[in-house]
């Protein structure tokens, strides 16, 4: 898949007005210059300005009073590529027509909409879970048997059986659920998005899970036997606000027995980079996709835009989608679980080595009813 990318930043004011408008913006031009073929369009009075600028040698300045025709440019640069990603500082949302994406240069979200709402609210409507969940499996870059075999471990580590009754959370198309079905667990699982249950069940059925839509903060079962939940790749994080993470303990407390066990998964975010920009290619017989991933952090939040180009059997098709997690904290945690769970462990990947804040890539924790 050939995807170039324009760059169409108009800029006002002095140097150091254009400086400070350009600098905030800088940072992802250069990360994408470095992954796709990229043209930016700038007016002949700024070249100075842009050659004293670190800019990436990949990325190809057009001087606009050189092209007779910006329209005619851009409609030559599709004839030879299969998508056009087309940035433009004037626009405020994310769109497509035919075959070109038009998005804002300015790709960081305004974190202040969610003041008193909880991410889960915003993340009910991602495209990901609902418009694109028959191609969700193609999106992982994960190892799902490592990280079933990662449940099983814990599972005989700290309740010493082999097999048992398990609540998947947040289950999504149910790639968990499915390895611990094939090992003898009963898995219930459920997931807020009817699509992706919908698919778990066409993918991942097994006649030891059943699979439920349900809300994690208020799911309900007629079984409150459980001896382990698990939420698992960086999925309770929607729950930004506490009294939703809460909700979500107390009603796992309220399905396990005395002793069951809780595993919270989470990107390990106090080690990622402040921004971070990269593609991830996926190509299978009349299939691909090319996905970029843009994302931010402030603080104990991630702010993430993902850009979806397929080819599905010779059929071009765009999703745009976006979200927010909340980093939790050990003392944060504690003060949530307080006289329901206590913390017993905590993990740094899927090998089950021991958690280092500034090296792990995981944030596994793990918690044990009282």
């Amino acid at each position: 898949m050939y995807i170039q990318v324009l760059v169409d930043f108009d800029i006002l004011g002095d140097y150091n007005t254009k400086k400070k408008q350009f600098d905030e913006n800088l940072d992802t031009l250069n990360k994408i210059g470095s992954i796709y073929k990229t043209h930016l369009f700038i007016s002949l009075k700024d070249i100075d300005f842009f050659n004293s600028l670190n800019i990436n040698d990949n990325i190809i300045i057009c001087i606009e009073e050189n092209i007779a025709n910006k329209d005619e440019f851009i409609l030559k640069c599709k004839e030879n590529s299969e998508w056009i990603l087309y940035f433009r500082n004037k626009i405020q949302t994310v769109m497509c027509e035919n075959n070109i994406v038009y998005a804002p240069i300015e790709l960081k979200e305004d974190i202040s909409i969610f003041k008193n709402i909880s991410f889960t609210e915003h993340a009910k409507n991602k495209k990901y879970y609902h418009d694109f969940s028959n191609y969700y499996m193609y999106t992982l870059a994960n190892d799902t048997q490592k990280e079933g075999e990662f449940l099983i471990k814990v599972f005989k580590k700290f309740l010493k059986k082999d097999t048992g009754n398990v609540l998947d959370c947040c289950c999504g198309v149910g790639r968990h659920a499915y390895i611990l079905a094939m090992n003898g667990f009963r898995v219930s699982g459920f997931d807020f998005s009817s699509d992706q249950i919908e698919n778990a069940k066409k993918i991942h059925g097994h006649i030891n899970i059943d699979y439920n839509v349900m809300d994690a903060r208020y799911f309900d079962f007629e079984d409150k036997d459980f001896d382990m939940s698990y939420c698992m790749w960086t999925t309770y994080n929607y729950f930004s606000l506490d009294e939703d993470f809460k909700k979500f303990i107390l009603a796992n407390y309220n399905h396990q027995k005395e002793g069951g066990i809780l595993v919270l998964d989470s990107k390990n975010i106090p080690r990622l980079d402040f921004h971070r920009l990269y593609n991830r290619y996926t190509e299978k017989e009349n299939f691909k996709m090319d996905i970029l991933i843009n994302k931010y952090v402030y603080n104990n939040i991630q702010n993430s835009q993902y850009f979806l180009f397929i080819n599905d059997e010779g059929n071009n098709k765009f999703f745009f989608d976006d979200e927010f997690v909340r980093f939790y904290t050990i003392a944060e945690l504690k003060n949530i679980i307080s006289g329901l769970y206590e913390l017993v462990d905590i993990y740094g990947d899927f090998d089950m080595n021991r958690y280092d804040e500034k090296n792990s890539n995981r944030f596994i924790v793990i918690l044990r009813r009282k």
